[in-house]
C-alpha cells in the first residue's frame, strides 16, 4: 500500500529540487547511487522503519530510491538525469560554468549539450543505448541496482566532436562563429586565486615545433604578476610536446639544453620545470606522470593549458591512458578504475577543438586531485589558429604529421626561397657571397628556390598550383611584409640561428660571419630570431626551382620518387 501511494504521488507531485546536505548540489541531479546515499542521510519517515516492523535492504533501498523520484518529479525525468551523469564520464561542476545546477557537458571539448537546435554548438543526438536503457513504468518495482548507472554506457559527445573524431573535419563551419568566447588567463587567475590552502600546479604545454608561436608569453606573464598568485607558490611545469617529430639525432640533452635557453631569454618565471614529451608514442609521459604527482600532491589542483593545436587533448588522453593502465606502460585497455570507459577529448589536427573547461578525471594514477582542460590559447600571430584565413583543410597542411626531413639550400646572394603563398626568404648579403638556408616544416609545404627580382610575381603566379598552401588561387591572403635579421655564424657546416615563422615552421642559416636575411610574412604573423634548434643540413641539397617533400604518385610499373 505505501509503495503504491508513492507512485501515485510521483505522477501528480510537482518537481521540488532539494539540496543534499554534504554535495551542496540540487538533490535531483545527484548519480542514483549517491541520491539514495544522500536521501538516507535527509530525514524522512520512509527511510527509518516502523516500529514493531522489520525492512529488509533492498525494500528501504526501494523506499528511498521512491523518495528520489518524488523530488526530481518523475521516473522517467529521474533516469535521464542518472544515465547523462553516466554517459558524459563526468558532470562539469555549477562553478565551472556558471550554472546554477548541473547540466550534461560534451567530455571531448566540454560544450553544453542539447538537443533542440542542430544548427547551434553542443546539439547531439541520443544515443539508441541510452534510448534503450530509459527507465519504463514496470522497472519502478524493481530495485535500485537494476536501473543504476553501468560501466558500459557510451559516451556521449556533441556532433562536433563526433565528426572530428570521426571524419576529421568540422560538420558545419559555419557555426564556427557560434562558439562561445572564452580568456583563459583570467578565469585561471581567479580561480587560482579563490582558492586556499590547496596546491596549485600548472601544466603548459608547448609544441617543440612551433616552440615561439606556441609559447603563451602574455598568460605565462600575467599569471607569474598576478598579486593572489604569488602569495601561493604556484608551480609551473612546461611541457614540450610533439618529440616525436623532430629527427632522431635531436638528442634529448640537445633539446633541455636548448629549451633551458629559450626560457632565460623570455619573460616566463625562473622555476619552471620542463619536461620533454610525445603523447603520440608515449615518450617522457611515465616521467612526467611522476612530476605532476609529486608537485599536485594527493588533493591538489591542476590546470592544463596551452595555446591551439599544441597537442594539449593528445597529451591528456596519453596521461589518461598511462593512468587507466596503473601507471604502468603494459598493455592494458583504456577502462578507468571503476571499470568504465575512460572519456578521451577531442583531437584533431584544427585549432580550438576544445571549448570549456573540462574535468579531468582519473588523470593522475593513485591521486585525488582535481585536474582541469581548458580552450587553447588563441595567438592571432600564429598561421595555424583560428584568426588565420586559411582553411581548416590548409591549416592541417601545415601541421607536420611525419617526423621533419630538412630541405637544405645553398642560397647566393639575390636568392629566395618562397614557402607556399604563405612566405619568402632573401638573403640580401653575406660573407663570401652565399650561406644556407635550411627549411623545417611541414612535408605538405611546396616551395620555389629562384631569383630575388621575380620572386614575388612568380609566387603570386604560382599559388594554389605548384605552391601550396593555400589551395585556392583566389583565395584573399594580406600582403607580405619584410622584416630584416642580421645573422652571425663561425661554422659554414652548421646552422648558427633561426628565423622562425609562427605556425609554419623556421628557416636555419648556416654561415661563417655575418649576413643579412630578409623574411616576408604578413604582418600579423610572428617572425623572431633564436639560436639554432637543429643545426644539421640535408643529405642532400635542393637544387632551383620548384621542390616538394611528398612522393609523386607513381605511373604504373614504375616506383615513387621522392
Amino acid at each position: 500500500m505505501l509503495w503504491k501511494t508513492v507512485r501515485q504521488a510521483a505522477q501528480v507531485r510537482k518537481p521540488r529540487m532539494v539540496v543534499a546536505p554534504s554535495a551542496r548540489h540540487t538533490f535531483a541531479c545527484l548519480p542514483f547511487n549517491a541520491r539514495t546515499a544522500a536521501g538516507a542521510a535527509c530525514p524522512s519517515p520512509l527511510a527509518k522503519p516502523r516500529a514493531g516492523q522489520q525492512q529488509n535492504k533492498g525494500e528501504m533501498m526501494r523506499m528511498q530510491s521512491a523518495v528520489g523520484l518524488l523530488r526530481v518529479g518523475s521516473a522517467r525525468e529521474a533516469t535521464s538525469v542518472a544515465c547523462a551523469s553516466t554517459i558524459q564520464g563526468n558532470l562539469a561542476p555549477a562553478e565551472d560554468h556558471g550554472e546554477s545546477e548541473k547540466s550534461p557537458y560534451c567530455p571531448g571539448c566540454g560544450i553544453k549539450l542539447q538537443t533542440h537546435d542542430d544548427g547551434a554548438p553542443g546539439f547531439y543526438k541520443e544515443p539508441a543505448a541510452l534510448k534503450a536503457s530509459a527507465l519504463s513504468d514496470a522497472a519502478l518495482g524493481s530495485s535500485v541496482e537494476e536501473f543504476a548507472p553501468s560501466a558500459e554506457r557510451p559516451l556521449v559527445f556533441c556532433a562536433r566532436c563526433f565528426s572530428i573524431r570521426n571524419y576529421g573535419r568540422v560538420k558545419n563551419p559555419d557555426a564556427e562563429d557560434r562558439l562561445p568566447s572564452f580568456d583563459v588567463a583570467s578565469k585561471l587567475c581567479s580561480r587560482i586565486g579563490n582558492i586556499k590552502g590547496i596546491r596549485q600546479t600548472l601544466l603548459c604545454v608547448v609544441d617543440i615545433t612551433d616552440f615561439d608561436g606556441s609559447v603563451p608569453h602574455q598568460t605565462l606573464a600575467r599569471i607569474a604578476n598576478d598579486p593572489l598568485i604569488k602569495e601561493k607558490n604556484v608551480s609551473v611545469v612546461l611541457a614540450l610536446n610533439k618529440l616525436d617529430l623532430l629527427p632522431r639525432v635531436a638528442s634529448d640533452q640537445r633539446i633541455r639544453s636548448w629549451a633551458n635557453r629559450q626560457i632565460r631569454s623570455l619573460d616566463l618565471p625562473e622555476d619552471v620545470t620542463v619536461k620533454l614529451v610525445s603523447a603520440a608514442v608515449g615518450k617522457g609521459i611515465p616521467d612526467l606522470a611522476a612530476t605532476l604527482q609529486r608537485k599536485v600532491g594527493q588533493y591538489g589542483h591542476l590546470w592544463v593549458f596551452g595555446a591551439q593545436n599544441a597537442g594539449k587533448s593528445s597529451l591528456i588522453n596519453a596521461l589518461r591512458k598511462y593512468s587507466a593502465e596503473g601507471g604502468d606502460r603494459g598493455a592494458g585497455g583504456s577502462r578507468g578504475r571503476e571499470g568504465g570507459p575512460v572519456p578521451q577529448l577531442t583531437e584533431a589536427s584544427l585549432p580550438g577543438t576544445t571549448i570549456g573547461f573540462v574535468r579531468l578525471d582519473e588523470l593522475l594514477a593513485g591521486s585525488r586531485c582535481k585536474a582541469f582542460d581548458t580552450p587553447g590559447l588563441l595567438h592571432r600571430y600564429q598561421y595555424t589558429s583560428t584568426f588565420s584565413p586559411l582553411t581548416y583543410q590548409e591549416i592541417g597542411m601545415l601541421l607536420p604529421k611525419r617526423r621533419l626531413k630538412p630541405r637544405t639550400y645553398r642560397v647566393p646572394v639575390g636568392y629566395t626561397v618562397s614557402i607556399g603563398g604563405l612566405a619568402r626568404v632573401d638573403l640580401i648579403s653575406a660573407q663570401g657571397s652565399s650561406a644556407y638556408f635550411t627549411l623545417w616544416c611541414s612535408d605538405e609545404v611546396t616551395t620555389h628556390f629562384g631569383k630575388t627580382e621575380n620572386a614575388e610575381a612568380r609566387q603570386a603566379a604560382s599559388v594554389g598550383d605548384k605552391l601550396v598552401p593555400p589551395l585556392d588561387p583566389e583565395v584573399g591572403m594580406p600582403n607580405l611584409v619584410s622584416s630584416d635579421f642580421l645573422v652571425e655564424g663561425r661554422d659554414w657546416k652548421r646552422s648558427s640561428e633561426d628565423i622562425a615563422i609562427a605556425g609554419l615552421g623556421w628557416v636555419a642559416v648556416g654561415v661563417s660571419g655575418e649576413c643579412e636575411v630578409r623574411a616576408w610574412a604578413p604582418k600579423s604573423v610572428l617572425l623572431c630570431q633564436r639560436d639554432a634548434l637543429m643545426p644539421d643540413y640535408a643529405k642532400d641539397f635542393e637544387r632551383p626551382g620548384f621542390g616538394m617533400m611528398l612522393p609523386v604518385a607513381p605511373k604504373k610499373g614504375r616506383r615513387a620518387k621522392w
